[in-house]
């Protein structure tokens, strides 16, 4: 999914010696991470704003870069599944309601568990 340089390595510092999966999982922690901290308030309200969007256009662009390997079925479970996480982060942004912000997070982890085998 991650497998040329692109701008997602912009939005969450990420090490550099990971390609493949381990990139993909350190990616989605490190966008759990956040969006956790966003939760507890650990970000002021610009802070908070700008990795709201910085977050979004990264699902953003994961979703418009799925891996053409997956099978049709899991990509386009995938695919709904980031478009509901960009259509709440969106809102989020606009209103500065974090109602929602724990289904985005939920989500995420459960996208990350097939990366579980990972180390």
């Amino acid at each position: 999914m991650f497998t040329n340089v692109n701008k997602i390595n912009a939005y969450v510092a990420v090490d550099n010696n990971l390609e493949g999966p381990a990139f993909e999982k350190r990616w989605f922690e490190s966008v759990v991470m956040i969006l956790k901290k966003i939760q507890r308030n650990e970000l002021n309200e610009v802070e908070s704003h700008i990795k709201l969007l910085e977050v979004c256009q990264g699902i953003q662009w994961v979703q418009e870069n799925l891996n053409e390997k997956l099978n049709s079925q899991h990509r386009t479970m995938l695919k709904a599944i980031y478009s509901t996480n960009i259509q709440i982060l969106n809102g989020i942004i606009q209103t500065k309601n974090m109602e929602y912000l724990p289904l985005v997070i939920t989500s995420l982890e459960v996208v990350l568990k097939p990366y579980e085998k990972i180390n």
